[in-house]
Formats: structure tokens, sequence, C-alpha cells
């Protein structure tokens, strides 16, 4: 009987392990680019529902993008809320997103996590079951930053998205991460020992580079405000040779510009960002800068990247 007992505990203890096992095991999520092996993408930044009545028209203009551009994947590199009440105005944005019928993932913004709901609650709102295209992960596995997985028509993985957390200062700890994943993977799923898989990189604040008088005018034209301590994440990004684009938001007036320094291309995304007055000289410049950015990815580099123009005056009364 002593016998039974003790291998019935000790059962129960592998069972245990087992399913603590189960829950630290990080996940794993792949978007296929199908057959053509482009990956069309909408990538979004700054959008800012905020509760007001110009809500509605950032709806309409973001459904007019998804017609118009017919993309297999959504990014958006963060700050999709901007209010007191931001779990709320997530849950009701992210409901939107998702009906669309696309595979999305996002980045988290300052602004997004500025209001009454934390961090942790946001997460689980982009997680939620309910929503059937959500590719967010939660961030148990890897603090709040993740990567998918893109796969060709073979289902061989030849890209990654990292998807980074913007909300705290860049830490040692996080580039670690972001070198260690590209060369455990690399090693993973390159035929070549050695060879190190392509990635891109989806962020709300920018990085240091991207104020830099000798590789962009954006220093000209309005003030850059770069994740802080990143210039630790920049000189990984260089030295590994593996992120090809980065794409960036968050400041005002942004254009879509791109500045290709040491191989990298740094994009700030056309902003989504205007008044919600809609009327005075603030909106009459932010609305001239609104709009999206569209990518077309393939496994051995970014095919083209283009900017559109969308001015919300347009999408009043549509």
């Amino acid at each position: 009987m002593k016998k039974k007992i003790i291998a019935i505990l000790v059962l129960c203890m592998i069972l245990i392990a087992a399913l603590i096992g189960c829950s630290i095991k990080p996940e794993k999520r792949q978007i296929s680019a199908g057959d053509d092996t482009k990956l069309r993408t909408l990538i979004l930044s700054d959008i800012r529902f905020d509760g007001s009545a110009a809500d509605s028209v950032r709806e309409r203009m973001i459904t007019r993008m998804v017609k118009d551009r017919n993309p297999e994947f959504i990014a958006i590199s963060g700050n999709i809320v901007n209010g007191e009440e931001n779990g709320k105005l997530m849950k009701k944005a992210v409901e939107l997103i998702d009906s669309f019928g696309i595979p999305w993932a996002t980045s988290l913004g300052e602004l997004d996590t500025k209001g009454n709901t934390s961090k942790k609650e946001i997460i689980r709102i982009l997680t939620d079951k309910k929503l059937k295209n959500s590719m967010v992960m939660r961030g148990e596995n890897y603090g709040y930053n993740y990567i998918l997985e893109i796969v060709d028509y073979k289902n061989k993985v030849n890209n990654l998205f990292y998807f980074v957390d913007t909300t705290e200062a860049c830490t040692d700890t996080f580039v670690e991460w972001y070198k260690n994943t590209i060369t455990t993977l690399s090693f993973k799923y390159k035929e070549v020992q050695g060879q190190i898989l392509n990635s891109q990189v989806f962020m709300n604040r920018p990085l240091p580079i991207y104020s830099d008088k000798d590789v962009s005018d954006s220093a000209y034209n309005y003030e850059v405000h770069p994740w802080s301590n990143s210039i630790s994440f920049q000189n990984a990004i260089i030295a590994t040779k593996s992120t090809r684009v980065v794409f960036a938001g968050f400041d005002e007036m942004t254009n879509g510009s791109s500045y290709k320094p040491k191989d990298v291309n740094y994009v700030y995304v056309k902003s989504l960002l205007f008044d919600s007055s809609m009327a005075g000289t603030k909106y009459t410049k932010q609305k001239n800068s609104t709009g999206c950015t569209f990518c077309e990815f393939t496994d051995s580099s970014t095919v083209s990247v283009t900017t559109h123009q969308y001015n919300p005056d347009n999408y009043v009364n549509s």
C-alpha cells in the first residue's frame, strides 16, 4: 500500500512537472507568404483611437486602406489608442482590425498602456481568443516582445518579424534576447550552418539613427524622440546583419521616409495621427501627412516599401 502511495505521488509530481513545462514552453506562431513567396503587408502607426467623434473617421480610413491594399498581413507599430479608458478603447479598436479576417499583430506603444488599464491587461485584450486573427503573443514568454515566423510555400521559415515594446527603456536583457533568438532560430531553420535568417523590426519609438543628419532628413522636419537607451539595440541590429528593415512611428509629421545606412533600411511608417478636433493649424498640417505604409516581403529582401496618402477630410461623411 505504501509503495502504491509513493508511486502515485511520483506520478503526480511528473504530471505537475509536465504541466509546468508546457506552461513555460515558448509560443510559436507562423504566417505563410503563400505560393508567390511575397507577403503583402499593410503597416499602420499611431492610429490613436481616443473615444472622440473622430474615431469613426479613423475606422473608415482603415477600412478603405485594407480594401485598397488587399494585404495578407497587417502590422501595427504601436499606439493604437490614446486615452484614459485605454482598455475600453483597445477592445473596440482590435475588434475592428480583427473583423477584416486578416492576420495582424502589433507592437506596444507608450500610449497603449497610458491609462487606467495596465499593460498586462492590454496584452490580455490583444490575445483574447475571441480575436480569430490576432497573432499577438503573451508577454510571459518574451517579456512584452515577441517574434512571428514567416514561412514560404514549402513551409520553410525564411523571415522573422520582431514586435518590440518601447513603453519602457531598452535593456541589455532585451538586446541579448534579440541576438540570441536570431542565432538560435537561424541554427534551427537554416540549412547551411552560419547563415543568418532575415528579420524585420516593428517598434513605436524610433532608434537614435533616425535623428542623424548624415543619414536622414528627419532632423530638419520634426523633432525625433528615440527609444530610451536604444543605442545598444541599434548597434546589435547593425552587427548581427539579420534585420533588413526597422519600421518605427510615434513622432508627429512623419512622412513615410526611409533611410538606408549600413545596409539597414530605417522606415518612418506613414502615420494615422491627426488632431481629433479636425480643425485648426495643427490639424491642417497633420492631415497632409496621414496615411499608411505598404510592403512586400520575400525570403531574401524587402521587395518594395511604398507610402499612401489618406486625407481624413474625405472620410467625415463617407
